[in-house]
């Protein structure tokens, strides 16, 4: 499994162009939030997703999404879906909690992880990234992104995922 010096040696030797940054270890897009980053782009929440099946999918979307999980399943063609777990998450990727990116797809090798990009990000010309660790943040451009994910033969699914209804009324 890679780790962030790899990936950043395999960027660089595909002479695809990120910007990187190193800031303190963040495990949730709250904690990220409050980052101030130099970097330009669209922080995305990424999510590993598992089926009753085993099928597991990769989920990116945007920071404020909280997906509907009903609605994603009906979408990815599966029954059921759940938030997989730390020791799937390390397993399938060989990442720890708060590191996940579509990055991380360059250690699934068996291609056993489907890609889903959410395409309220369509519009995006640059996404914010971690570099398989969570104590840095990569931009990257939309098709410097493609050309990598094509390089490590996932090529994503853009779908159009939709929100959790808001149990607040007042929204």
């Amino acid at each position: 499994m890679l780790g962030k010096t790899e990936l950043l040696a395999r960027l660089d030797a595909q002479h695809l162009p990120y910007e990187c940054e190193e800031h303190d270890a963040v495990l949730n897009m709250g904690e990220s939030e409050k980052l101030t980053l130099s970097l330009t782009g669209a922080r995305c929440k990424n999510l590993l997703l598992q089926d009753k099946s085993g099928a597991c999918f990769l989920v990116m979307t945007t920071a404020a999404k909280a997906l509907d999980l009903k609605a994603a399943a009906k979408a990815f063609g599966s029954k059921r879906l759940s938030f997989a777990s730390a020791e799937l998450l390390y397993d399938a990727l060989g990442l720890r909690p708060g590191s996940l990116s579509p990055l991380a797809l360059v250690n699934d090798q068996a291609g056993k992880v489907r890609l889903i990009i959410d395409a309220d990000l369509a519009g995006e010309a640059a996404f914010l990234l971690h570099p398989l660790q969570n104590s840095a943040t990569l931009a990257i451009s939309r098709e410097a992104l493609e050309q990598f994910l094509d390089s490590v033969n996932h090529v994503p699914s853009w779908i159009s995922l939709e929100a959790r209804a808001s149990l607040d009324p007042a929204k």
